[in-house]
């Protein structure tokens, strides 16, 4: 709830203070209720606006069919009250309106005794109620600029122009009338009144909507742009495994993220890779006793030596802590920077010395002598 407060001096109250008190607070229809309090010769009265009211900005919002009934509204007010005790001041900034559509006056007076002392002629709630009418069908113009004098030089809407040339209350509520008749039936022909609540229904229902087009959407392209290519990857590598073409497997997944295959899947491009690797028969035998019961980071190091990922490769040997891994991805390492022609002699000397002093140093702790001699022979020998 809102409150809403004037300020006067006891002074300003004539008659019996008493009497102008309970006029003020007395709960009236046309105006809000009101208290007041009374303290070191002043004299507060405060307006109380609850939540069912709203001001005249919220007209402005509203179509020309509300519009005009709110301010057919206003314009009854005069006859209404022309014989009331009470008197008032006819502007926005002093009206409310209920959520029928009836107009209160923030503050009143009281005839003779709490200002205005006097009611509102019929000539000024006239000219007022023209300004408020202009000035809420038309944003052009405010209301303080027309009361203040630009009323005659109006020029605009052409209903509004009729109504600054009225000079008759009745005869502008029967204008206001007969547009909103109009207005009324034009929007009856044209639109279809709805209660609030399912127009608030239809509207999370379009964001719902809206919101699982995009998943669809999003989904749509997801699957046509990941997921159809990943699966048919995943069917070509395994038709080329059944066909043992090996080096069509390790082809397929060559851009592909080697966390993103499935243990199964792991193991037939592990296993197509060390049959395309120049490794020796027997190794070839040995390493070929994988599984997909095998180690995922195992599998994973040989995906990534057949995508020549060797620093990766490097990287899961030294986690799994084995030489010989570590020994064969330096190995790889050795041959990836012969060939590599972006480097210069300089860089690539640099890199083949830290790399081959690495190998030998993991031969001489993990190799005897004879092995060694056989693992370097053939190294070299497959090598070439």
């Amino acid at each position: 709830m809102e409150v809403q407060k004037i300020e006067l001096v006891v002074g300003d109250i004539k008659g019996n203070r008493e009497i102008a008190y309970a006029l003020l607070t007395a709960i009236q229809p046309y105006f809000v209720n009101q208290n007041v309090i009374e303290e070191e010769g002043k004299l507060t009265i405060e307006s109380l606006l609850t939540d069912e009211y709203y001001s005249w900005d919220k007209l402005t919002t509203m179509i020309e069919e509300e519009k005009l009934r709110h301010l057919i509204n206003v314009g009854q007010l005069f006859n209404s009250l022309k014989d009331s005790i009470y008197t008032y001041e006819l502007s926005p900034s002093n009206l409310v309106f209920s959520r029928n559509g009836n107009p209160l006056f923030i503050f009143r007076g009281v005839k003779g005794q709490v200002p205005p002392y006097d009611a509102l002629k019929l000539e000024t709630f006239t000219v007022n109620f023209k300004a408020m009418i202009v000035s809420l069908l038309d944003k052009k113009v405010s209301y303080e600029k027309l009361v203040e004098g630009q009323s005659p030089f109006y020029k605009g809407k052409l209903f509004c122009e009729t109504i600054m040339k009225s000079e008759n209350l009745d005869e502008i509520i029967a204008l206001l009338l007969e547009k909103y008749l109009e207005e009324k039936e034009q929007n009856k022909e044209k639109f279809s009144r709805v209660p609030n609540k399912l127009v608030s229904r239809l509207k999370w229902t379009t964001i719902i909507a809206s919101f699982i087009g995009v998943l669809s959407i999003v989904g749509v392209f997801y699957f046509a742009l990941f997921a159809m290519p990943n699966q048919q990857m995943i069917s070509g590598l395994r038709l080329a495994f059944v066909n043992q073409d090996y080096s069509s497997v390790v082809s397929t997944v060559k851009n592909t993220d080697s966390k993103s295959l499935s243990q199964d899947d792991a193991y037939m491009v592990a296993y197509s890779v060390i049959k395309t690797e120049p490794l020796t028969e027997t190794q070839k035998t040995e390493l070929s006793k994988i599984s997909t019961q095998s180690s995922t980071d195992y599998l994973r190091y040989w995906v990534l030596i057949g995508q020549s990922k060797v620093d990766e490769a490097i990287d899961i040997a030294s986690y799994l802590d084995d030489p010989q891994l570590l020994m064969y991805g330096l190995t790889k390492k050795v041959d990836e920077v012969q060939r590599n022609p972006n480097l210069t002699s300089e860089q690539r000397t640099e890199q083949l010395n830290n790399y081959k002093s690495k190998l030998e140093e993991l031969k001489k702790n993990y190799l005897t002598p004879e092995t060694n001699k056989s693992n370097t022979t053939s190294t070299s020998t497959e090598s070439r």
